[in-house]
């Protein structure tokens, strides 16, 4: 949904929250289209001290904010906080957030797409079953919402 800072540095205020292009478009095409959309996200920061659980949410509020302004919505986001090396079960590329919202939102995994810009988005969808489809230069996530809202009509 953002534009992934470099590694080791992170998302710390609302203003560093630059969307990616399209992708607000996507999010309120989704929301149009019946699709329930989900944020699995690590922020090894909080774990690091570059942030603050405070300055997590505030984050994750205007996220949600822009995404209704458009039109869209985004109905959670799950967060790691662990840090990298912290052996926990959620982090990244582990399936322990794709387990926790599958409970909480009863989702069939098989049938649930997984959309990432990382390899460790794959690698947890392919540990949870699900079908993953991964955003880069060639494949924008608008392109992404356009091939999945097509293909559900």
């Amino acid at each position: 949904l953002n534009r992934k800072p470099a590694r080791a540095e992170y998302v710390r205020h609302p203003d560093e929250f630059v969307w990616m292009d399209g992708a607000l478009d996507a999010v309120r095409l989704l929301t149009e289209r019946g699709f329930r959309l989900l944020v699995i996200s690590n922020q090894a920061g909080v774990a690091r001290g570059a942030m603050t659980d405070d300055d997590l949410q505030a984050v994750d509020t205007r996220m949600m904010a822009d995404a209704a302004a458009a039109g869209g919505r985004i109905e959670r986001a799950y967060y790691c906080r662990h840090d990298w090396d912290a052996g926990c079960d959620c982090r990244k590329p582990k399936a322990g957030m794709l387990h926790q919202a599958q409970r909480e939102f009863h989702l069939d995994l098989s049938r649930t797409p997984y959309i990432g810009d990382d390899d460790r988005d794959g690698q947890a969808a392919e540990l949870a079953g699900a079908p993953f489809i991964q955003v880069n230069e060639e494949r924008s996530l608008l392109a992404i919402a356009h091939t999945l809202t097509t293909e559900a009509s």
